[in-house]
């Protein structure tokens, strides 16, 4: 378990140079986290996402009242105090980035030391036109400093696209004097894809750096994300299939960026996704999405408003189907079809989570019901389900979909030929 003794002072100074008013939105997400935390620890089972982020800021700005810090460091997977909650995530796991690892409390060292520093979200994005042959490797969640899910044995990096969607650990911080390197040293300098051929989306753990990490340095000029051009949103598309990236967080409503949004309905941003149903519409190709934030529910039962403000924009497809895959929840998932009634017809959605990149992980009852198809569940070891990633290969109309684990084991794959 990462010992955070050197961190408590730096925490405490950062808590006390935020904004009142940010501490006051922060404070309550943090004690309804210490709250749950305590839950969790006496065997009780949350109802509710749990900020895993917060759960322990409380214990380090109060210097550990009720020893869940000590409970943290003394745990261990399969040890009296494991618990697996609803969502997957695993608390007392005892290893890093589960949900009690005190390190997520960095997220409060990345907001403080980077106040007012966030970049002007971008006017336009890019278009960019790939082969009809092509694959796509989609890894989420992926950028931690933990043994790797790395697909190039299956997707040669010269000969595939790689779209990353999201969260950089702890925080997307780009280093310095007061801020440590995690979008270089866990991300940027690990990444497999190649240059022209990767793809980054904004994230909620970017976004708490305030998008200095991620504009600043991942797409940065030079970098192997230079085909973005500083863009946070693009669209790639051959003859049959338009996929578009889209940035689900910066204009995020919500103090911990939970809350997916696309911005403004006539802001640029909704706008492109717009002008891209249309272009879809008109070409006949079938629309692929990726964002970072989910448009539903883990359980699939409940629409997220980010669905709304996505589903909005596309009444050009009416009647079309559209393959739509994001991370945020560190979970690997398929849905069933999501038909949304539009004016004169309708429109059929195919929801995937592919979030399991890194962050370990257990059986999520979450993901029990009939609205999941399928989900990861192989146990890597004990309470720990495999991570993996997916992998599209469009050959001409037909599209295959494959979810591998982390040992480049097929898991699901479906195939579909789209006129």
């Amino acid at each position: 378990m990462p010992q955070i003794s050197n961190m408590k002072i730096r925490i405490k100074a950062a808590w006390d140079k935020l904004p009142q008013d940010m501490k006051n939105r922060l404070k309550g997400e943090i004690d309804q986290a210490n709250h749950d935390l305590l839950d969790i620890r006496n065997g009780l089972t949350p109802t509710h996402k749990v900020h895993h982020e917060l759960a322990l800021v409380s214990s380090i700005l109060n210097d550990d009242p009720h020893g869940l810090i000590k409970s943290a460091a003394q745990s261990g997977p399969e040890g009296e105090l494991t618990r697996v909650g609803p969502d997957g995530v695993v608390y007392f796991g005892g290893v890093q980035y589960d949900g009690t690892d005190p390190k997520w409390a960095y997220v409060i060292i990345a907001m403080a030391e980077t106040l007012d520093l966030l970049p002007t979200f971008p006017c336009a994005g890019q278009q960019i036109q790939i082969p009809d042959d092509a694959t796509l490797v989609i890894l989420g969640d992926w950028g931690a400093d933990n043994p790797t899910v790395n697909p190039m044995a299956l997707a040669p990096p010269d000969k595939s696209y790689y779209i990353h969607l999201g969260d950089v650990y702890y925080a997307g911080t780009n280093g310095g004097e007061t801020l440590e390197p995690y979008e270089q040293e866990n991300f940027l300098n690990i990444w497999p894809g190649a240059p022209d051929r990767s793809f980054a989306l904004n994230s909620n753990h970017d976004m708490y750096a305030h998008g200095t990490g991620y504009f600043g340095s991942t797409l940065a000029p030079g970098t192997v994300f230079g085909a973005q051009k500083g863009t946070s949103f693009f669209a790639l598309y051959n003859k049959s299939f338009r996929i578009v990236g889209l940035d689900s967080a910066y204009y995020s409503p919500d103090v911990m960026y939970q809350v997916g949004s696309l911005g403004s309905p006539t802001g640029p941003q909704a706008v492109f996704l717009k002008n891209q149903a249309l272009a879809a519409a008109s070409a006949g190709q079938t629309l692929i999405l990726m964002t970072h934030h989910n448009g539903i529910s883990l359980d699939g039962g409940t629409l997220q408003p980010l669905w709304t403000e996505v589903s909005n924009q596309l009444s050009a497809l009416s009647g079309a189907t559209v393959y739509w895959y994001w991370g945020h929840e560190h979970a690997g998932a398929v849905y069933t079809k999501q038909t949304m009634q539009l004016q004169t017809n309708s429109l059929s959605i195919q929801p995937r989570v592919c979030g399991h990149g890194r962050v370990p992980w257990g059986l999520a009852s979450d993901l029990q019901n009939t609205n999941v198809l399928w989900s990861e569940s192989k146990i890597a070891t004990q309470p720990f389900v495999e991570n993996g990633f997916a992998i599209l290969s469009l050959n001409g109309p037909s599209l295959t979909e494959t979810f591998y684990d982390q040992s480049g084991v097929a898991s699901w794959s479906s195939s579909q030929t789209l006129m």
